[in-house]
């Protein structure tokens, strides 16, 4: 069993080689640029910091794994290796998010397309007056959201692990998903358990500052408690940074883990290492 093990790699990474920590917050704070259209209320600097993110990720993606790749071969990774594993995976990891950006959109949109066509014809069968039409037309929406939102967990679970089969084994953008699928086809039910608990400890992460966001920056949640918007946002997005960089260091060391484990197990492709190589 893979799964427990990798996450107590995690913690075994980050407390033997905190730099790693900082290499998280960097790739953190690259995502929150984000946030700085909110702070000035500009949606054009909203959509630049949406591009600059989408951009630059990558590269800070490929340096995280990199280092806990090195960490997990006993070696002593540092922010050389995060510049030089970032740069070296940078084409493919852009390459590869790309694709899987426009699979996921177009899964959103056939899927919104059919709900919006399937409540009309509802609509249509049973009559816009009737009370039926209401329920049946919901009913359909939730149907085609639940689909929707199963075929899209489906397409994460088979790749995602494109990011390490990139850095860790050397593939190309297009190899890359065809690795991850051929290694969660062949542990499919150890990566269904490692993806909820990986998605939980996310969700439990990021909870506290969802619900301390809604209350500084939301009118009217904390009431007769003043908070100047601006410095609540600032607030908000400071702690996010802080718990996404934590959360970025710790549960791509998991993830790295979990994919050598499984790849060591699978008898993975050789594939170029990405510190030594």
């Amino acid at each position: 069993m893979a799964v427990l093990p990798a996450f107590k790699d995690g913690v075994t990474v980050l407390r033997e080689h905190p730099v790693i920590l900082l290499a998280g917050l960097l790739f953190a704070l690259v995502g929150q640029v984000t946030s700085a259209g909110e702070v000035v209320d500009s949606w054009i600097v909203s959509a630049l910091g949406v591009v600059v993110a989408f951009l630059i990720g990558p590269f800070f993606l490929g340096g995280l794994i990199g280092m806990a790749l090195e960490a997990l071969e006993g070696s002593k990774p540092t922010l050389g290796l995060f510049v030089e594993s970032g740069t070296r995976f940078y084409v493919s990891l852009l390459g590869a998010t790309v694709l899987l950006t426009g699979l996921f959109f177009v899964l959103v949109f056939v899927g919104t397309l059919v709900g919006v066509v399937s409540v009309f014809a509802g609509f249509a069968a049973t009559g816009a007056e009737s009370g039926a039409a209401g329920l049946l037309g919901v009913g359909i929406g939730l149907l085609v959201f639940l689909g929707v939102f199963l075929v899209a967990f489906v397409a994460f679970l088979f790749l995602q692990f494109f990011n390490t089969a990139i850095v860790v084994d050397g593939e190309r953008a297009i190899d890359s998903f065809s690795r991850s699928v051929s290694l969660v086809r062949a542990n499919l039910r150890s990566v269904i358990g490692y993806s909820l608990l990986w998605i939980a400890v996310w969700t439990v992460a990021f909870a506290p500052i969802i619900g301390l966001e809604l209350v500084l920056v939301e009118p009217g949640l904390a009431d007769g408690v003043q908070f100047d918007r601006t410095v609540a946002q600032a607030v908000t997005i400071g702690l996010a940074v802080l718990v996404t960089g934590i959360g970025y260091a710790y549960l791509y060391a998991v993830h790295t883990s979990y994919y050598t484990r499984l790849g060591s197990a699978d008898g993975g492709a050789d594939g170029a290492r990405s510190a030594n190589a």
